[in-house]
């Protein structure tokens, strides 16, 4: 890890970082060392002390309360349910009745995220030319909330309709978004040819 932070503040002094409208200009840089390496450090060091305090002063803050109970080899309990980062996967796990079809859709939903740099073919580096995009990605992670949400509780109606409605919705975002990003480009860039007239 450490060479690989090495490689990227080589690069980043080499070639220099770009400005948030992706346009590659040379005038009116920052200079790396003083403004990054300062605020870089303030950022260390307020990671440092909030990560301090929970571990010092509340060091079961993120832990779930069923881990101190008793462990029954008996009985199975009620609810199993994984660590938060594993909750959206664990959803759609049990969003599908099938339990092969419900594998295959917990693993595609890891997997997918891995095809969101291949699918990504902008024309501009930035999301904010993209406001359908926009629209689209805070769906997505309002989807993603809720999936998690949802993970955390039972099987009833409304978590249970929830439930497949998120997943849906969450793997339609990976098909929705390469298509309107597409469109958007051809429409900014070529598919609309208009020709002023010199008067």
């Amino acid at each position: 890890m450490l060479i690989l932070i090495v490689v990227h503040i080589l690069f980043l002094h080499v070639t220099g970082s770009n400005n948030p409208l992706g346009i590659k200009v040379n005038r009116e840089k920052v200079p790396f060392h003083t403004y990054y390496t300062i605020k870089d450090l303030v950022g260390v060091f307020i990671f440092l002390f909030i990560f301090a305090v929970i571990v010092f002063f509340y060091p079961t803050a993120f832990i779930d309360p069923n881990n101190y109970l008793v462990r029954d080899s008996i009985d199975t309990p009620i609810h199993i349910k994984p660590e938060w980062y594993f909750l959206f996967a664990y959803t759609i796990l049990r969003a599908i009745p099938n339990k092969t079809g419900g594998v295959v859709m917990l693993v595609l939903s890891v997997l997918i995220l891995f095809t969101v740099p291949i699918f990504n073919k902008r024309k501009f580096v930035r999301i904010r030319f993209y406001p359908v995009s926009q629209v689209l990605f805070w769906c997505f992670f309002t989807t993603f909330v809720i999936l998690r949400w949802v993970g955390t509780k039972g099987t009833d109606y409304p978590f249970d309709f929830l439930r497949k409605l998120c997943t849906f919705n969450y793997f339609l975002y990976f098909f929705f978004v390469p298509i309107c990003n597409f469109m958007w480009d051809w429409v900014l860039l070529g598919g609309i040819n208009l020709t002023v007239k010199n008067s």
